[in-house]
C-alpha cells in the first residue's frame, strides 16, 4: 500500500495526526500509532467502554453501537472506536485520553525479613599474563583464577569477549557468575550488582531494582499492563493469540517493552545503566508467563486447563531482548495450575505459607480470584473466575483505578459523599467505589437481599430518594450527575451492574466455602486472612463484609499485604533457598477446579445474595 493510500485521523486533545489503512477501526488504529484507548474486551465491542466522539463526520451508527450506546451519546456523536472504519478522513475526541500512568498501580509491599542469599557472584580476579617460557590458553587463566569446586561453564559469547578484555585490562578483571555460569567478564574491579523483580499482572506490571549485595530495594516503577488494548482478562488475550496472525509475538512484544520501560525508569533513578542488571526474576499469572516467555496458552482456556510448564523457568534477557546483560539468568516463578500461577506462588512464598501452622485464608482479588486455603499440614488453591467488574469492567460508568476515578463512597448527613483519585470531577466508578456504593445502597435498603434496585418501604432521606432513576431495565441509581462530571455523563449505578457485582463476589464467595468444605472447616476455624493486590490493598474491610465478598470472620484477623506477588519475586530474587521453596510450593499446593465441584454452583447461587 502506498503513502498516498493512507487516510489521516486526527486525536484530540493531543491534536496529533496519524495515517491509517482504509478498513481500519480507529481502536486497532489507536494501538498501532501507541495511543490509549480505554476498553476490556480488546474491540470486540462487548465492553462499551472504547468511546470516542467524532468531531467532523457523521457516520450512522452500527446495531452493536445502537445497543451498547445510549439514544444522547448518539445524538452527540459518539461512536466506539472498535465499531468506527475509517474511510475517510477523521478527526476524533477521546474523552480520557490517558497511558500507561493513568491507572493507579500498587507499588508497596510488606518488608519481610529473610536470608540473603543471591545467585550472582562477583569475583575479583588480577591474571599472571602468559609469556613464551609460560604459556597458558586465556580460557585455563580464567579457570584457574576461579578455582571453583564445580565445572565452571563459559558460553560463547563470554569467550569472544575473553582475549580482549584481558588484555585491555592488564588482566585484572572481574568475573560475574550466575551459580557456576560465568555470564559477563568485566574490565576492572567493580562489585555493583543489581536485578529487577517483576510482579506481571494482567492489567499493571510494577518492577523493583534491587541491589543484589545488600538485598534493599533501591527503585520502583510500575505501567499500566499494554496487553490490556487486546482485552482485560487472560481469556481475552488467549482469544486473540489464536484468532490474529503473529497475535502471540504481539502480546509478548507488548510486555516486553513495558519490561523494559520499567527497567529504563528504576536505572535512570540510580544513574546506572541496563548491563548492570544481572537477574531478573518474574511473577506472573500462568497466561502472563506463557506470553511474556512467548508460549502459546491457548491450552489453559480449554479443558482440562492444562499449561505447557509448572516448574520455574530460566531463559537469558539476550533471548527475550530484555535490557539486562544478555546472559543475565531471568527466573520465571512456578505455575501451580493453568489459572495459579507463579504471582500466588509468590504470595505463599512470601508469607510462609506452607510452613505456616496458622491455618491461613489468603485471597488477591482481581479479575480472576485466586484463593489459597491451608498450613503447613494441607494447603488448597483455586481460581474463581470473577470477571472485570473489579476492574471496572462491565459496568455502566466502569473505569480502572486511576485519575477521575471515584473510589470511595460514603452516607454522611443522608446523603452520599463522594472521593475521586486525583481530587478532580469525575469520569467514571472503579471497582473499589462499586464495593462502597453497594454498601450504603444495602444499609440503606435501596439494594434489597436478591440484589434489586428498589425504593424501600419506609423513609429514606429525599437525597437518596432523588437518586433512585427509572429506567427501561428497571431502577438505576445516581451517583454523580452529568454536570458534575469530566464527561458531561452521568455516572449511574444500573440494575446491570449490581448483577454483575453479585457475579463478581459470589464466584469468590463460593470458591472459598469450596475449599472450606474441601478442607473440613468453617469460618470460624481460619486463623489468619491475608488480602494482597492492588484491588485489595484499596478495598474498605467493613464493606466487604456487608456484601458478602468475604466469610463471616473475625475483622480483626484480616491483613491487606499489599503487593505480595513484587515481595515473593523479591525473596526469589534475592535467595537460591527460595527458588527451591518454589518448586517445593507447587508440588505441595493442591489445586481444586471449581468447575468440576458439583457443590459450586449451589454455593455461587447463595453467594450472590447480599
Amino acid at each position: 500500500m502506498t503513502e498516498h493510500s493512507l487516510i489521516p485521523v486526527t486525536f484530540y486533545p493531543q491534536n496529533k495526526t496519524i495515517a491509517v489503512s482504509p478498513g481500519s477501526s480507529l481502536f486497532e488504529a489507536a494501538i498501532e500509532s501507541g495511543f490509549f484507548i480505554r476498553g476490556f474486551c480488546g474491540g470486540r465491542g462487548i465492553c462499551g467502554k472504547c468511546k470516542v466522539k467524532l468531531l467532523n463526520q457523521q457516520l450512522p451508527h452500527t446495531p452493536v453501537e445502537m445497543k451498547v450506546l445510549s439514544e444522547e451519546e448518539r445524538k452527540n456523536g459518539i461512536h466506539l472506536a472498535c465499531k468506527t472504519i475509517v474511510n475517510n478522513a477523521l478527526s476524533v475526541e477521546v474523552p480520557e485520553f490517558g497511558g500507561d500512568k493513568e491507572t493507579r498501580a500498587l507499588t508497596s509491599d510488606s518488608n519481610l525479613e529473610f536470608e540473603l542469599d543471591a545467585n550472582i557472584q562477583k569475583k575479583q580476579l588480577s591474571l599472571q599474563e602468559s609469556s613464551l617460557s609460560d604459556q597458558h590458553a586465556d580460557q585455563d587463566l580464567l579457570l584457574q583464577a576461579l578455582a571453583l569446586p564445580e565445572p565452571t561453564e563459559i558460553p560463547l559469547p563470554v569467550m569472544q569477549k575473553l582475549p580482549q578484555t584481558l588484555r585491555s585490562s592488564g588482566y585484572d578483571i572481574t568475573a560475574v557468575l550466575a551459580g557456576n555460569r560465568v555470564i559477563s567478564i568485566e574490565v576492572g574491579h567493580n562489585l555493583d550488582k543489581f536485578g529487577v523483580a517483576f510482579d506481571v499482572g494482567t492489567t499493571t506490571i510494577v518492577g523493583s531494582l534491587m541491589d543484589l549485595n545488600s538485598g534493599k530495594m533501591l527503585a520502583v516503577a510500575a505501567r499500566t499492563n499494554p496487553q490490556a488494548i487486546h482485552g482485560a482478562d487472560v481469556i481475552s488475550r488467549i482469544n486473540y493469540c489464536s484468532s490474529h496472525v503473529d497475535g502471540l509475538k504481539k502480546l509478548q512484544k507488548l510486555a516486553i517493552a513495558a519490561l523494559n520501560e520499567i527497567i529504563e525508569e528504576v536505572l535512570e533513578q540510580v544513574d546506572s545503566a541496563p548491563e548492570n542488571v544481572y537477574e531478573i526474576s518474574i511473577a506472573g499469572n500462568a497466561t502472563m508467563n506463557h506470553l511474556i516467555m512467548g508460549i502459546d496458552p491457548s491450552a489453559i482456556a480449554a479443558m482440562p486447563f492444562i499449561p505447557a510448564f509448572k516448574r520455574s523457568q530460566t531463559v537469558t534477557a539476550g533471548e527475550l531482548a530484555l535490557k539486562a546483560q544478555p546472559l543475565a539468568p531471568v527466573q520465571i516463578l512456578a505455575n501451580i495450575s493453568g489459572y495459579v500461577g507463579g504471582d500466588i506462588v509468590a504470595l505463599i512464598l512470601a508469607y510462609d505459607i506452607h510452613h505456616s501452622d496458622k491455618l491461613t485464608l489468603a485471597l488477591d482479588i482481581g479479575t480472576n480470584g485466586e484463593i489459597v486455603l491451608g498450613s503447613r499440614k494441607r494447603l488448597l488453591s483455586c481460581s474463581a473466575a470473577a470477571g472485570p467488574a473489579f476492574e471496572g469492567g462491565h459496568i455502566s460508568s466502569g473505569m480502572r483505578a486511576g485519575i477521575g476515578a471515584i473510589d470511595k463512597i460514603r452516607l454522611n448527613h443522608n446523603d452520599l459523599h463522594i472521593h475521586v483519585i486525583g481530587d478532580v470531577a469525575p469520569v467514571g466508578l472503579c471497582g473499589t467505589g462499586l464495593i462502597d456504593a453497594a454498601a450504603v445502597l444495602c444499609d440503606t435498603r435501596i439494594i434489597d437481599s436478591t440484589g434489586q434496585i428498589t425504593t424501600p418501604d419506609g423513609k429514606i432521606p429525599d437525597a437518596l430518594q432523588r437518586r433512585i432513576i427509572s429506567s427501561d431495565s428497571g431502577n438505576d441509581f445516581l451517583l454523580v450527575p452529568r454536570s458534575e462530571t469530566q464527561t458531561n455523563m452521568p455516572i449511574i449505578i444500573s440494575q446491570r451492574d449490581v448483577r454483575e457485582l453479585q457475579l463478581a463476589k459470589g464466584a469468590i464467595a463460593a470458591g472459598v466455602e469450596v475449599l472450606f468444605n474441601e478442607l473440613g472447616i468453617g469460618a470460624a476455624d481460619v486463623e489468619q486472612v491475608l488480602i494482597a493486590g492492588a484491588f485489595g490493598n484499596y478495598i474498605d474491610k467493613d464493606n466487604t463484609f456487608k456484601i458478602g465478598l468475604l466469610p463471616d470472620i473475625d475483622q480483626k484477623l484480616v491483613k491487606f499485604v499489599g503487593n505480595a506477588a513484587s515481595m515473593g519475586a523479591k525473596k526469589f530474587l534475592l535467595s537460591n533457598a527460595a527458588r527451591k521453596e518454589a518448586q517445593r510450593i507447587i508440588e505441595f499446593t493442591e489445586y481444586v477446579e471449581l468447575s468440576a465441584r458439583p457443590d459450586f454452583q449451589d454455593k455461587f447461587m447463595d453467594a450472590m445474595m447480599f
